[in-house]
């Protein structure tokens, strides 16, 4: 009877255990198939919702399997309009071989980024865009995925800053036309370099603008057995720069050579009465403060007696035997002062046949440069001079051009830069 009973249990048991090993497999299919569905209505989602149209296409056909609402909204169809046709009608006649060589080629690379060709609209007209390709797979098979976003906007904006940059490039050629129009007037007004050998044994000038024009000027004048030597440096460079310089000229040829002021103290008193008078001098807050160093030598040939004044301007002497000595200028400017102006020092000295006279503004010794990048300094320009005053003033001329640009390296040159040698 218990045999009979365990008979009769047994299947009913495995029956039960059968049951539930199907409904629990049932149950995580269903599950996986629910996330499935899930995960696709997501993604369907986020095809429809991109800002960038989304078609997808056969790879090998070109035919169209989907595209989403914004790609259908950019070339005027209806999503299923646009899904019925092949990526090769939505270009024109001309770009179609391109258009099979991109996509190979995103194929080839596993994905593709072009903007040259464009899309052909339902009405026809080209649409400028930028397709972003990817490979992938559509129901098995090889298909290619391409974001599509319109760049109309984006060459516009192209095309408006090249047509700017244009308008910068043709005023900049008509600037530079014009600063080498005024370099060649500058140019004009300083003295050749033998007008001042034919006062002298010889001479050099070293004299490199930054920009174009320069805020350095160098000048000279003949009156009897005289000789008139100026180099100045004027608050700022290129065109301020320039502006000053030739006004500081102008009022040197009128002070020296129409007035006839010699002593070269009283001429730096006048010019600096004359400039700030120029420059239309204000009291108060407004006060303008350009002006210009400069030395004023006058040497005469008759006597080889020199006199020399200096605004924040010194004069370097190379003796025969090589000994350098230094006439330094005044620690004020030709220009605005606070206080009652002062006069300006006369300096009297002789000199040797032989000897060489400097002048220069302070771009040589203030440019950066060497191997640890700092300045030149006073100091090394007056080492540099006695150095190379053996050579002929010819050759020391190149030596000190070399030396500066050697020294520069590959920085920038800071300021314009004047160096006059002079020997008698």
């Amino acid at each position: 009877m218990e045999g009979g009973v365990m008979l009769l249990v047994l299947p009913a048991l495995v029956m039960l255990l059968v049951s539930g090993g199907l409904a629990f497999a049932y149950n995580r299919l269903r599950a996986r198939t629910d996330q499935v569905e899930h995960d696709r209505a997501g993604y369907v989602q986020i095809f429809e919702q991109a800002n960038d149209g989304v078609i997808v296409l056969d790879f090998v056909s070109g035919r169209i399997h989907r595209a989403n609402k914004r790609a259908a909204e950019m070339l005027g169809y209806t999503s299923d309009e646009l899904a019925a046709k092949s990526i090769f009608e939505l270009h024109f006649k001309e770009d179609l071989d391109r258009s099979a060589i991109r996509i190979a080629d995103a194929w080839g690379s596993g994905g593709l980024v072009y903007d040259d060709i464009p899309f052909r609209t339902a009405v026809g007209e080209a649409l400028p865009v930028e397709c972003s390709a990817k490979v992938t797979e559509y129901d098995g098979n090889p298909a290619v995925v391409l974001y599509v976003r319109d760049i109309t906007e984006r060459l516009q904006l192209q095309r408006e800053v090249a047509e700017k940059n244009a308008q910068v490039e043709e005023q900049n050629a008509e600037m530079r036309s014009g600063l080498r129009y005024a370099q060649g007037i500058q140019s004009g007004m300083l003295p050749s370099l033998g007008q001042l050998r034919a006062s002298f044994a010889d001479a050099f000038v070293v004299f490199r603008p930054r920009d174009i024009v320069s805020g350095d000027f160098y000048w000279s004048a003949r009156m009897g057995s005289r000789v008139i030597v100026a180099a100045a440096d004027c608050t700022g460079h290129g065109v301020p720069g320039a502006l000053l310089s030739m006004t500081g000229i102008a009022l040197l040829q009128q002070i020296i050579v129409g007035r006839g002021v010699l002593d070269p103290a009283k001429a730096l008193g006048e010019l600096r009465a004359d400039l700030l008078h120029a420059l239309v001098h204000q009291e108060g807050e407004g006060q303008i403060r350009d002006g210009m160093n400069i030395g004023l030598l006058v040497y005469d040939t008759a006597t080889r007696e020199c006199e020399f004044s200096g605004a924040l301007c010194p004069l370097y002497i190379v003796r025969v035997g090589g000994d350098l000595e230094e006439i330094k200028g005044d620690r004020i400017p030709v220009g605005f002062q606070d206080g009652e102006p002062r006069p300006f020092t006369p300096h009297l000295f002789d000199v040797r046949p032989g000897d060489r006279l400097y002048m220069a503004s302070d771009g040589f010794a203030d440019q950066f440069g060497g191997p640890q990048g700092k300045k030149l300094k006073t100091s090394g320009l007056k080492e540099l001079l006695a150095n190379s005053s053996m050579r002929s003033t010819c050759g020391q001329g190149r030596a000190m051009e070399q030396a500066f640009t050697g020294w520069m390296g590959g920085t920038e040159q800071v300021d314009d830069v004047l160096l006059i040698g002079l020997q008698v």
